[in-house]
């Protein structure tokens, strides 16, 4: 063997062994600044060791997510695409759904629902929920009625959001250079450290006249996303980890956020701090919202029991100035992904920002509505393909605010307030004959509410049948319900959009036979109706299925029923007996008071639980929906 050859072989691979050696020992540095959420610090590592031609799977994700969570789409999408392309068999969940995310914020929809794919593939489907195509493809195309524009008292360079309303004033959080000797810079973004701010709101709800807040809540630390309790005595808002001018972390020399309150003291200040009692050193607690009554703070965390990054919470506040037990807001609203920044309207409607779920890139705000159980994205322009978040919203004025990084460098975020514009809709109902489709003029149609209230009738006309509401509530659900002499009466629920909308609606009608076929069967012409637990009330879909018992009586006048009420198996047997008997009392009644229906017509009594369609006798565990089959009201054909 060649010994010169050989040791310049053993040098060459000495070297390298050292060399790689010494830029893992890099990344790990890098790796302890990312850890302490140091960013900035951690990239300029992370760049330089790349930079000298090392690679691997831990570098390129952790370069990914130092940009991510920075709001660095762009950069973030260049070390996601090296780690998916060059560690595929290394990739986790969590990044595949990351540089999903990143992706949608570039507008490369087709790339992130791939990346959405394969993150679905490896969890099983666990996030299937949170992402329909099909609603991704409505954001993009609506655009929702609001006016958008950007304060002029944003700071260029520095970082301005989380608006809150103050009274008449505006309070916000703003990393401005506030002209204090020493300017503390935090390694996060490379910014300094934010203070709270308040300012005045003129007409064109522009701000002026900023000075910090006044009392002892603003620190050398971090103090962010404030809101004023609804009697204006009390101010809950996030603050680092300082309390009593002590300093703490967790066990990773990680300084955590938490939750303060401070009550109102003389003139417009705030003072006598105090750190809420279910804070902790180990995980975040911030970003407060408080319900219109005062009696529940919102608020989102990553502590245990969280679906993903940061979860929405909420805990009572009682009247002794306690509080209650922290609950998580469920998997209807949080998702794998962050979910923060909480605002309650006047309504009692939820807005929050996440960026687990379909939208338009970034941070999306979004609406929840606790009566309807529904979720949507708010859409454009509030929300943008950048991360638009700490959105707040005046009901009666149809005035807001909420901040974005749209315009500028990703950690430049901007405060922009916006104004909803009038919602103006129309209702156009048709009524045709089912058969030959032809326009019935003349139909008298009437539209009602959904506590069957009627709100407006009338005949419609030709040539193309035609009857118009023109000014139904956006966002709200109605019955529109036709009816011609010859014809059963029909009827559809109609749901107004939020948005300024023309919406139509036919309703075909059948024509009416008075004689009784043969072999007539009442089962297949209505379903049972429903109750809600413990009530006998009438709801309104269970008067669409009665509006459609009155119809066929009148169209029958020799037809007689048979009103069977049941309840499920909770409660004792003579409570659910009496219940049944309730129920079926409220159905025979609204079909007599409603409908004109003779009462000799009508026989009927309550089973209580002897009569369960499912499993769910007593001491069997199910769910809402198995039990909610047994509260019922049958209908039975007696003779004719």
């Amino acid at each position: 063997m060649n010994l010169k050859y050989y040791g310049i072989v053993l040098l060459v691979f000495v070297l390298n062994a050292s060399q790689i050696v010494a830029q893992e020992r890099e990344v790990a540095k890098g790796n302890k600044k990312f850890n302490q959420y140091a960013f900035v610090d951690s990239q300029k590592i992370y760049l330089k060791v790349a930079e000298g031609g090392y690679e691997s799977a831990d570098l390129f994700s952790k370069l990914g997510d130092s940009f991510y969570y920075n709001a660095d789409y762009s950069e973030a999408v260049t070390w996601y695409d090296k780690l998916v392309k060059k560690y595929a068999e290394s990739v986790t969940p969590d990044q595949y759904f990351r540089y999903a995310q990143a992706l949608r914020a570039v507008e490369q929809y087709d790339e992130s629902d791939e990346m959405i794919a394969r993150y679905q593939e490896l969890m099983d489907a666990a996030g299937e929920a949170y992402y329909d195509p099909n609603t991704i493809t409505k954001i993009r195309s609506e655009r929702q009625n609001y006016e958008v524009n950007k304060l002029n008292v944003n700071a260029k360079g520095y970082s301005d959001f989380a608006p809150a309303f103050y009274g008449e004033k505006l309070l916000f959080a703003s990393t401005r250079d506030t002209g204090t000797f020493i300017s503390r810079i935090h390694k996060w973004n490379n910014q300094p450290f934010l203070d709270l701010y308040v300012g005045s709101i003129d007409e064109s709800a522009q701000v002026n006249s900023v000075e910090k807040l006044k009392g002892s809540i603003n620190t050398e630390f971090h103090e962010s996303t404030a809101t004023l309790s609804p009697d204006g005595a009390s101010l809950y808002f996030t603050r680092n980890n300082f309390t009593a001018d002590q300093y703490r972390s967790d066990s990773n020399k990680t300084n955590k956020l938490k939750l303060y309150k401070a009550v109102k003291g003389a003139g417009d200040s705030f003072e006598n701090v105090v750190e809420l009692p279910f804070n902790d050193n180990d995980f975040s607690t911030a970003h407060p919202a408080v319900s219109p009554d005062g009696k529940i703070l919102y608020f989102a965390s990553d502590r245990p029991g969280t679906f993903g990054e940061s979860d929405l919470w909420k805990v009572a506040i009682n009247e002794d100035g306690s509080y209650g037990e922290v609950e998580n807001l469920g998997a209807t609203i949080n998702t794998p992904g962050r979910e923060t920044f909480p605002f309650i309207d006047k309504t009692g409607k939820l807005y929050f920002s996440t960026d687990g779920r379909g939208g338009l890139g970034g941070l999306d705000v979004y609406i929840y509505d606790f009566e309807k159980n529904m979720l949507s994205n708010i859409g454009a322009p509030i929300n943008s393909t950048k991360d638009d978040f700490t959105f707040v919203y005046d009901t009666d004025s149809g005035k807001g605010f909420f901040a974005s990084n749209r315009a500028n460098d990703p950690l430049d975020d901007d405060i922009y307030s916006f104004i909803r514009k009038a919602c103006e809709s129309i209702l156009t109902v048709n009524v045709i004959d089912k058969e030959t489709k032809e326009p019935l003029n003349g139909a008298l149609v009437g539209v009602r509410d959904l506590e069957n209230e009627l709100l407006i009738s009338g005949e419609a006309v030709a040539p193309d049948a035609t009857f118009i509401y023109e000014d139904p509530d956006c966002g709200e659900e109605y019955f529109a319900r036709a009816e011609m002499k010859g014809y059963t009466t029909a009827e559809k629920l109609v749901a107004i959009p939020e948005e300024s909308s023309d919406v139509n609606v036919i309703i075909e009608l059948e024509k009416a036979t008075t004689s009784i076929p043969p072999n007539f069967d009442l089962g297949k012409l209505i379903n049972p109706i429903y109750f809600d637990f413990d009530k006998s009330y009438i709801r309104p879909d269970a008067a669409v299925e009665l509006a459609k018992i009155i119809e066929i009586l009148k169209e029958y006048p020799e037809l007689h029923i048979d009103v069977r009420s049941h309840t499920d198996s909770r409660g004792n047997d003579a409570y659910n007996l009496a219940l049944s008997e309730r129920r079926n009392q409220s159905t025979i009644d609204y079909i007599i008071n409603e409908g004109g229906i003779a009462s000799e017509r009508l026989t009927g009594r309550g089973y209580g639980e002897t009569q369960l369609l499912n499993k769910c006798s007593n001491g069997v565990k199910c769910s809402e929906e198995q039990h909610q089959l047994n509260r019922r009201s049958e209908f039975i054909v007696q003779d004719y």
